[in-house]
């Protein structure tokens, strides 16, 4: 056996330090660094690489600056669009006929078409045309099919030419576009809305406040700068919002949001919407201004897109001026239904909130259920009824009362509609 102290001594020179030859750790570290370097070389023009890819690919795809609407120069006094789609020149033919005949201000000249095709939405034909009347005065004119004569053209509106430098796009809003003149539809989606924009919009998407589920145009879906739509008869146009966007041509490019302007009316039948401007406040009652030529009277109802602001108490016919009572207001009162449902009632205001009374014990009223209350400028209850509120929640079986709130915002008002008859007055 080996000597206990030999073996531990050897122990020990084992476990002595190995030191390297002088200068090891330098060459150590310098080959480190160059490794290093050609890393952050290779990794540098890899990065140069990706970039330059991720630029093509930007390039590519579209994700570069927000595409904008050019203006369409005009053509003197008229919008200078090219027409949407291909135009029937039959269609063209007709309603050119038709606007000679349906007023005296025919025979009118330089007619050029906008629109003249059949609508699948409308089951009827639509023509938008422009021309002199016969005073030289430029004038704008819609033109659909009349359900109850074998689809023969009707003109429904005939306006002053729009601004040709500033319009974006036209518009006409209506539950009387689809049978004889004046004569209102009988379905219960028998509101119509036509819109047409300027050449470069790439889509045209409508809606109504009077509608919860909003059938409209995907503005990243198919293209097109004319869209005809069907809303429920209490919508009319200033319950409609007209939205035009732009998309570039490229995969993965977004639309544009280009413009958003209410829907236009004018037909004859339709109510006239008097524009009004708040000038003051006080309690319960807002004062507004109006144009004094404009036939505003007591218990006409004011209006903007989302719902009943309230109704006139008071006019000032020399100052141009008239009192609105507020729809919460306490002394505010009026017949009311639930829309679809046809849940009938009566609304009353409490100075500062909204109730519907008088509710049948059987009927049901469920948490948002909308109400409406009818416009006395229309020619039934239904057509155009106006969004008074909401139901704040489910009504309690049995019982006669539920709460509302008010789709207005009252509080933040600067102007509003003032609802009058039509030539010819309402109910």
């Amino acid at each position: 056996m080996h000597d206990t102290t030999e073996l531990r001594d050897g122990l020990v020179d084992l476990a002595e330090p190995v030191l390297p030859v002088e200068g090891y750790e330098n060459q150590v570290m310098r080959r480190a660094a160059r490794l290093r370097g050609r890393r952050r070389v290779a990794a540098g023009a890899g990065a140069a690489v990706c970039l330059a890819i991720l630029a093509t690919m930007f390039r590519v795809v579209g994700f570069g600056s927000t595409a904008e609407l050019a203006a369409s120069p005009p053509d003197g006094p008229f919008l200078g669009w090219s027409p949407v789609g291909d135009l029937d020149v039959g269609l063209v033919r007709d309603a050119t006929g038709v606007w000679d005949h349906a007023s005296s201000t025919g025979p009118h000249t330089a007619v050029r078409a906008l629109v003249a095709m059949h609508s699948p939405r409308l089951h009827s034909a639509v023509v938008v045309l422009e021309g002199y009347d016969k005073q030289g005065a430029a004038r704008l004119a819609f033109f659909t099919g009349d359900s109850g004569a074998a689809d023969a053209l009707r003109m429904r509106v005939d306006r002053p030419a729009p601004d040709p430098v500033k319009t974006q796009v036209i518009s006409l809003v209506s539950p009387r576009l689809t049978g004889a003149p004046g004569a209102a539809s009988v379905d219960l989606a028998g509101t119509s809305a036509i819109a047409v924009a300027m050449p470069g919009v790439t889509a045209v998407r409508v809606s109504s406040t009077a509608i919860d589920d909003e059938m409209t145009q995907d503005p990243d879906g198919p293209t097109s700068r004319l869209v005809v739509e069907r809303f429920p008869i209490t919508a009319t146009a200033q319950t409609v919002t007209i939205t035009g966007f732009i998309k570039p041509d490229r995969p993965f490019a977004k639309a544009t949001k280009v413009f958003e302007v209410p829907g236009e009316d004018g037909v004859t039948g339709d109510p006239r919407a008097v524009p009004a401007q708040v000038v003051a406040r006080g309690g319960e009652q807002l004062i507004v201004a109006f144009s004094t030529d404009q036939a505003v009277r007591k218990g006409q109802l004011a209006v903007v897109a989302a719902g009943l602001v309230g109704r006139v108490g008071a006019v000032d016919a020399t100052r141009g001026q008239a009192t609105i009572d507020l729809v919460t207001s306490a002394g505010f009162a009026g017949q009311v239904y639930t829309d679809i449902s046809n849940v009938p009632g009566s609304v009353r205001g409490t100075g500062g909130g909204l109730v519907m009374e008088n509710v049948p014990a059987g009927g049901e009223i469920y948490q948002d259920n909308r109400v409406v209350m009818p416009d006395p400028s229309q020619q039934n209850n239904q057509i155009g009824a106006v969004t008074v509120g909401r139901a704040s929640a489910e009504k309690v079986a049995g019982a006669t009362t539920v709460k509302l709130s008010p789709t207005a915002d009252i509080a933040h008002i600067t102007t509003l509609s003032i609802m009058t008859p039509p030539a010819g007055g309402g109910r």
